[in-house]
């Protein structure tokens, strides 16, 4: 009994973080915590019941995002965290109205990172590290036998940079392509669709924008999906669109591997016969124009793995339309 007592007072010496109306599984971050804050999370539905004004911490997507009543909950001696707020300066300027002066942005969609990363596997296809590191593993030291796919190699000076969508992360990928003396264009997906973008993201002023999203695949050598998998954005996918990437093409789905899976089963519409002819118009059976494939990342692929893909669904599901058939 005396140990549940000194628990539970040890429990209310701690300071308490709440996580307002975002992260709902707060296992791991209960064990991080583990001796050093309490941790709450607060949905909007139980406002009422919630310890907001006793928080030392609160956690939160955008106060703009939160009804007027949880506004007024907060203190201005809390430390306010905005989680990936979509616009941070409306989120600021109402955090001075509501005089909560310890408010901090962080960045949760790792801009910086997600940029590095795609400018290290764009250079890794470009120079063939991947393939020479497994074939000096598995030659026994000879290197003679490494010359062949050296001749594959290629400078990223010159190259043309094909951008799709606006982000921060399709912001810094331009800037690190112009430092690599790369041509950089870009195509906003929205600008595209008819709507006007509103965005305070700007591409760098050698950055040029191309009016259609058909001129930058043909012109492009590298190409970097910056935008969300969505019904608008499915559009890049069809196959008039897939009859303008240059052959030997390097993709990379910068948002996620749902864009890898996507372009796999594009052939799988029912357009799969026109996808068919573009591929062979593409000329992407020519293995000496085409790019590696990096089988251990999800974030970019070449067009000999994307034409992989596209067989491999298309019989799938030719042995689907079989079993439905046998099975009727």
């Amino acid at each position: 009994m005396a140990n549940r007592n000194t628990v539970a007072s040890q429990s209310r010496q701690l300071p308490l973080v709440v996580t307002l109306n975002c992260i709902e599984d707060t296992v791991l971050e209960q064990e991080c915590l583990s001796g050093v804050a309490q941790l709450e999370y607060v949905p909007l539905s139980g406002l009422a019941e919630s310890r907001i004004e006793s928080a030392a911490a609160v956690l939160l997507h955008s106060l703009s995002f939160l009804p007027r009543a949880a506004q007024r909950r907060l203190r201005p001696w809390q430390l306010i965290l905005c989680l990936g707020s979509s616009d941070r300066a409306v989120d600021s300027a109402l955090a001075a109205d509501l005089g909560l002066n310890r408010l901090i942005h962080v960045d949760v969609s790792r801009a910086e990172e997600v940029a590095d990363t795609v400018m290290a596997l764009v250079l890794g296809l470009l120079r063939r590290t991947h393939l020479l590191s497994r074939h000096a593993l598995s030659a026994s030291g000879w290197l003679g036998s490494v010359q062949p796919l050296c001749r594959g190699m290629r400078r990223c000076r010159g190259l043309v940079l094909g951008i799709v969508g606006r982000s921060a992360s399709a912001t810094s990928l331009a800037n690190r392509s112009l430092a690599f003396k790369m041509s950089v264009l870009y195509f906003d997906v929205q600008e595209g669709n008819g709507r006007v973008s509103r965005s305070s993201l700007r591409f760098p002023a050698a950055a040029r924008r191309m009016d259609t999203l058909n001129d930058l695949l043909a012109a492009s050598d590298l190409i970097s999906l910056h935008c969300a998998l969505t019904n608008d954005t499915i559009q890049i996918m069809n196959a008039d669109c897939l009859q303008h990437i240059k052959p030997g093409c390097a993709l990379d789905g910068a948002e996620g591997p749902q864009w890898m899976e996507a372009w796999g089963d594009a052939e799988c519409s029912d357009t799969s016969s026109e996808c068919r002819l573009t591929v062979k118009k593409s000329g992407w059976k020519s293995e000496k124009r085409l790019f590696p494939y990096y089988s251990d990342s999800s974030l970019i692929m070449s067009s000999q793995r994307l034409l992989y893909l596209m067989r491999k669904k298309r019989r799938q599901v030719r042995l689907d339309t079989r079993m439905n058939k046998v099975a009727d």
